[in-house]
């Protein structure tokens, strides 16, 4: 595990919560990337997720699909995400980072090599977001051998005994997803009762991904979590949101880590 991720769990430890947000690489195109995820650091978020873009992404939502259907005609292959990479853990070399994508993408290229190259390049982790536990040993492999731990992920679906064993097997926060296709599945007290559960079964922050757009949002999120995963909404700002869209990401997400800081708090 990487200094940045044992930083992270002594952060949530402390019960101060992780912000993390997601962006599409080559979203609207190449050259914008590392110009927001530098904004991204700047306003103080914790993990950047560099989404790999794929062309079918059915785990995500129609705002996310949208930025995927634009980014994936920037052809980006794995070279271009590892100098990506490289660039951003120059400039930024305490925020975390985490590629994430579908197996399919990975499946075209050896994957030993992909791994040595991301995790040589500074990345942190990788999420496969198709990746079933049981059929990951041979990916696992891969990941032991380069030292990029994967990314774990839970939904509201996920029984106890199943967390146990995910959560035995992380080595990296473990991501909430409590939604499905963009629409919430679990909420309310539901949610802050199965994460009260999950959480005595682990040590690694529990991030989750519940649709948040607003500050408001990512703080009630963060009231049960260890923190919060946001996307679609900064995807959306990108979405041809005019000149001043830099501005505009720049300050949601610093809206996002004064509400998130502010439950820290209140401990």
């Amino acid at each position: 595990m990487s200094e940045r991720l044992t930083m992270l769990e002594e952060r949530a430890s402390a019960r101060r919560p992780l912000l993390m947000v997601a962006l599409v690489a080559g979203d609207p195109h190449l050259d914008a990337t590392l110009d927001y995820m530098g904004i991204l650091a700047e306003a103080g978020v914790d993990m950047v997720e560099l989404i790999v873009p794929f062309s079918e992404p059915a785990y995500h939502g129609a705002v996310l699909q949208r930025a995927m259907a634009r980014a994936v005609n920037e052809h980006l292959d794995w070279a271009q995400i590892e100098e990506i990479a490289a660039e951003f853990r120059r400039s930024y070399p305490s925020v975390a980072l985490v590629v994430s994508s579908y197996l399919n993408r990975l499946m075209v290229a050896p994957m030993g090599p992909i791994f040595e190259g991301l995790q040589a390049a500074g990345v942190d982790a990788l999420w496969i977001y198709d990746l079933p536990m049981e059929e990951s040993a041979e990916v696992e492999s891969y990941s032991e051998a380069a030292g990029l731990p994967l990314v774990r992920a839970v939904s509201a679906t996920t029984s106890l005994e199943r967390f146990r064993e995910i959560a035995r097997r992380a080595e990296a926060p473990i991501i909430w997803t409590g939604h499905s296709g963009g629409e919430l599945t679990l909420t309310g007290e539901a949610f802050e009762e199965r994460l009260r559960t999950f959480g005595e079964y682990t040590r690694r922050p529990i991030v989750a991904s519940m649709g948040v757009t607003t500050g408001a949002e990512a703080q009630a999120v963060v009231q049960a979590a260890d923190g919060v995963l946001v996307g679609s909404s900064v995807a959306w700002l990108l979405e041809g949101r005019g000149p001043d869209v830099k501005e505009h990401l720049r300050r949601h997400v610093v809206e996002l880590r004064s509400r998130v800081d502010e439950v820290a708090g209140q401990g």
